[in-house]
């Protein structure tokens, strides 16, 4: 039987619980009926120690070392794994509907078939949610699936490939397929919450680095920010509601003071007055709305989603 291997990077153990939750309901068992053999790796690439393994029945944990010390290194590393497929899953990505995933497999009946992207990034193939054929990838020169700064003749301007873009780049020059699902057929089949555990590492480090005052000088400044802070907020609203403990707390255990709460992303939403941002704003919330309400009719909850943001 050939065996499929679920792989994601994972930094916060409770972002974590919602991914596995999914993952273990929808995509293992309409792969396993295919029938594959799947197994599930989650790489710990950071608080490794807050990953208890009773929270996370049929996974196996990879940490960090030497040849896999971090993330980028960790993608790379599992190319090698013992498996015929790899499906990279993102830790803030959620397939919620395993069948539509599965349905998909058939498209490797053509050899020259590489990959399955279930989720483009600007309509394009990328390694948020991708299903590979193992031997494709492993004939990439290494590192096949790291991120990479590139510079043609007209330096200084530079070319930077975002990770999984050089793979599927020099996969398609060399005559294999890369299957791209629309955006608008993956959002009716998958929620990207992009950002949300960049954001809270992004607060952990800068925090650490340069101190509150320098992150609260940079959130407001960027978009993607407000939209990952508003993200952790949904997300927060699901994961209290199935485990009832608090999602990216802070030392103090507060819930969302590892991201940004309820009431410090209200203020600085008053502080945004572009009109245009707010418009961008206002139409990735309610996206992420869309996402986060149909995870809780899966799992019959309803939600209490906070107001944010004003008239």
């Amino acid at each position: 039987m050939q065996r499929l291997l679920i792989a994601s990077p994972h930094r916060y153990p409770d972002l974590a619980r919602l991914w596995h939750r999914i993952v273990t309901r929808e995509l293992v068992p309409a792969f396993a009926r295919l029938p594959l053999e799947v197994d599930v790796n989650i790489f710990c690439d950071a608080n490794a120690d807050q990953f208890h393994p009773n929270l996370f029945p049929g996974v196996r944990f990879s940490y960090s070392g030497p040849g896999m010390r971090d993330f980028m290194e960790f993608y790379d590393r599992t190319l090698h794994a013992q498996c015929d497929f790899l499906l990279f899953l993102d830790a803030d990505t959620f397939l919620l509907n395993g069948n539509w995933a599965s349905s998909y497999f058939e498209a490797f009946d053509n050899p020259n078939v590489a990959a399955v992207s279930f989720v483009p990034r600007r309509e394009a193939p990328a390694i948020f949610a991708l299903l590979c054929r193992a031997e494709s990838f492993r004939a990439l020169p290494a590192p096949a699936l790291a991120c990479r700064y590139e510079f043609p003749a007209n330096w200084p301007h530079g070319i930077n490939l975002q990770p999984g873009e050089f793979a599927t780049r020099e996969l398609i020059k060399s005559g294999k397929i890369i299957v791209n699902i629309a955006g608008d057929e993956s959002s009716r089949n998958a929620a990207n919450f992009r950002g949300t555990t960049g954001f809270r590492s992004s607060r952990e480090h800068t925090t650490q680095a340069a101190g509150e005052r320098v992150f609260w000088q940079s959130v407001g400044e960027y978009p993607a920010y407000l939209i990952a802070a508003y993200d952790n907020v949904l997300l927060g609203c699901l994961y209290e509601s199935l485990y009832h403990e608090p999602f990216a707390p802070d030392q103090a255990g507060r819930p969302l003071g590892g991201s940004l709460t309820v009431a410090d992303l209200r203020q600085v939403l008053k502080g945004v007055r572009d009109p245009n941002q707010l418009v961008l704003l206002r139409e990735r919330f309610e996206l992420s709305q869309q996402y986060i309400l149909r995870m809780a009719a899966q799992e019959g909850v309803e939600l209490s989603i906070p107001f944010v943001l004003s008239d």
